[in-house]
């Protein structure tokens, strides 16, 4: 093999593979990001509690709608992780091993006879006229104090990292869409992790 040879072999193999990749892309597009944070905020409190503000985009793919106005309800999961300080951290964590109780959730309805939306949290439900402005409440919430009185007394909010994620709870589904969930990413919505902006002392 001359060196001109050696040079375009290895030219033709990178060629090869970048339109591999072009190819595969087109086939399989990225998904649209269907859930994201438009608001992640947190403010320090002078018991050591953080309280916690959020709102977030929801789009909701067509097989969801559809489910929707089938009369299947969605549930959706705001939760919340300390990340720092590492101490209170991993205090949280353990925690977490005996009692889950750092979610809020969110439950979205459809009624037929009015044909209105209703979004549910515990014993509360606000109703809506559009499947939009349903979606603009779900992951929203206004001054959620979390962790235990106390937890982040002696730190700065410069030292303080929490993240709050908002989730479609395939596990609260009927069996039937539960077996949806598995196969199709339309019902796998979750904004990830998002790290709040934290003021105050």
């Amino acid at each position: 093999m001359n060196t001109e040879t050696g040079f375009i072999m290895p030219c033709w193999i990178k060629l090869k593979s970048l339109f591999a990749l072009l190819l595969l892309l087109t086939v399989f597009p990225a998904a649209a990001e269907s859930v994201r944070a438009i608001r992640a905020d947190a403010v320090k409190l002078p018991a050591g509690q953080l309280a916690v503000s959020t709102r977030f985009y929801l789009d909701l793919p067509q097989q969801l709608q559809d489910a929707l106005l089938q009369g299947v309800p969605l549930q959706f999961d705001l939760s919340y992780q300390l990340t720092r300080p590492s101490f209170a951290a991993y205090k949280f964590r353990f925690n977490q091993w005996f009692a889950d109780n750092n979610t809020v959730s969110y439950k979205l309805t459809h009624h037929p006879l009015t044909n209105r939306y209703r979004v549910t949290v515990g014993t509360f439900y606000t109703e809506y006229q559009t499947l939009d402005a349903a979606l603009k409440a779900l992951g929203a919430i206004a001054n959620w104090e979390v962790l235990p009185a106390g937890t982040l007394n002696d730190y700065a909010a410069a030292d303080i990292g929490m993240s709050v994620r908002l989730t479609l709870s395939t596990r609260q589904l009927p069996k039937p869409f539960q077996i949806n969930a598995l196969t199709s990413r339309d019902w796998n919505l979750d904004s990830g992790w998002v790290a709040l902006r934290i003021t105050g002392t």
